[in-house]
C-alpha cells in the first residue's frame, strides 16, 4: 500500500469516528505530501469546508476553494467552484462570485454541480432584484435537470427521483404548474424505498 493510499484509508477510519480534528490534519498532510493527485483536490476542498463551517473562517475557505478549482479535476473541482462562487457572494464580490459561477454552470454534460450553480445564480439575481436574470438562469436550469431526469444506465432510481424533485420545484418557480405536477408525480411514482423517507415525504408535500 502507498502511502497516499495508507492516508486515504485513514480518513475512512478518522470519519467513522467522527474525528473531525484528525480529518483536517490528514487532509492537510494529503494536500502537503501529494500535491499533484487527485485525492489533494479532494483534501483542499474538505478542508475548505471545515475553515468555513466549523472554523466560520471565511476568508480562508475561499482561499482552500479558488485552489481545488484551479486544478481542473472533474467532481472535486467543481464542488469547490461552486462553493467559492457561493462564499464570494457572501463577500459582497458578486461580479467575481457571478463568474465562477457560470464556469461551473455550463459543463459540457449538466451534473449536480451545474445545477447548483444555476441555483446559487438564480438566488443572486433574486437578491438584486433582476427578474429577468432569474428566469433565463433558471430556464437553463430547468433544461439540465430534464437530461438529468432521463433514465440512464448510471443513473439510480434515488439520483433520478432527487432530479424529478429539484424539477419539480423549479418548474412551479417558473409558473409551470402543470410541469411540476407532472415531475413530482414521477417522482413520487419511484416509491420511498429508492427516493428515502425524508426526499419521499418532501415530495408528497410539494404535491399537496
Amino acid at each position: 500500500m502507498s502511502q497516499l493510499d495508507a492516508l486515504v484509508r485513514r480518513l475512512g477510519e478518522l470519519d467513522a469516528k467522527a474525528d473531525l480534528d484528525g480529518l483536517r490534519q490528514t487532509r492537510e498532510q494529503i494536500v502537503a505530501q501529494h500535491p499533484d493527485s487527485d485525492a489533494a483536490v479532494e483534501a483542499l476542498y474538505k478542508v475548505g469546508l471545515d475553515l468555513l463551517f466549523r472554523e466560520r473562517k471565511l476568508d480562508e475557505a475561499v482561499t482552500r476553494f479558488d485552489e481545488a478549482a484551479r486544478r481542473k479535476t472533474p467532481f472535486w473541482s467543481d464542488a469547490a467552484r461552486v462553493s467559492l462562487g457561493l462564499c464570494l457572494f457572501h463577500q459582497r464580490r458578486t461580479q467575481k462570485a457571478l463568474l465562477e459561477l457560470r464556469k461551473a454552470a455550463y459543463p459540457a454534460e449538466p451534473n449536480a454541480h451545474s445545477v447548483t450553480a444555476l441555483a446559487f445564480i438564480e438566488t443572486i439575481y433574486e437578491s438584486e432584484n433582476k427578474a429577468d436574470e432569474v428566469k433565463r438562469a433558471r430556464k437553463d436550469r430547468i433544461a439540465q435537470l430534464e437530461q438529468l431526469t432521463r433514465p440512464g444506465p448510471t443513473t439510480t432510481p434515488a439520483e433520478r427521483g432527487h432530479y424529478l424533485y429539484l424539477l419539480g420545484l423549479a418548474c412551479r418557480d417558473q409558473g409551470d404548474d402543470a410541469r411540476a405536477v407532472k415531475a413530482l408525480e414521477q417522482a413520487r411514482t419511484l416509491g420511498p424505498s429508492a427516493l428515502g423517507a425524508e426526499l419521499f415525504r418532501a415530495v408528497g408535500e410539494a404535491l399537496r
